[in-house]
């Protein structure tokens, strides 16, 4: 009769393996579907820790600027798409300014997967402030995209 390990240089006998308790497979299975769900939740409905999966952005051209009321503040208008903009659309707009030029650009952020009734703009056009660190004064406005100076419409902007 053999007396020792079963497989030389092993000091210990092989013992039968234990099954993985059940309830350790529904945790891993219920953390799988929550991070599923978390991400389908981010990439088609734009909400959860994942919404930036939801929204896509895309840029818009500026056309034109008019002083306002406060010289802090000019308005640029935004060329709009030509399927229009949905009520949940958020139009972005930043200016950097410089000691004689502001450049502007422009961008709207919509859902994906936006199944809504796009409104047309006014003219073809949406009016934005932006609010200036110091006054506008006799600075050109210009496009950031191609650096294209934006004409200075007359009348001035309700701010």
């Amino acid at each position: 009769m053999v007396r020792g390990p079963l497989i030389p240089g092993i000091e210990e006998f092989d013992a039968p393996r234990r099954p993985v308790p059940r309830i350790v497979w529904w945790l891993v299975a219920l953390i799988v579907l929550s991070g599923a769900l978390l991400l389908l939740l981010g990439v088609f409905r734009g909400a959860g820790p994942l919404a930036s999966l939801g929204w896509a952005t895309e840029d818009l051209q500026p056309v034109a600027y008019r002083p306002t009321a406060d010289d802090q503040v000019v308005q640029v208008a935004i060329a709009v798409p030509p399927g229009g903009l949905c009520r949940d659309d958020r139009v972005n707009i930043s200016g950097v300014e410089g000691p004689d030029r502001i450049e502007v650009q422009a961008s709207v952020t919509r859902l994906r997967n936006a199944g809504c009734e796009q409104e047309p703009g006014a003219g073809n056009r949406l009016w934005v402030d932006v609010a200036l660190t110091a006054p506008a004064g006799q600075r050109i406005v210009v496009r950031a995209a191609d650096g294209g100076e934006l004409p200075r419409e007359t009348e001035a902007g309700i701010g």
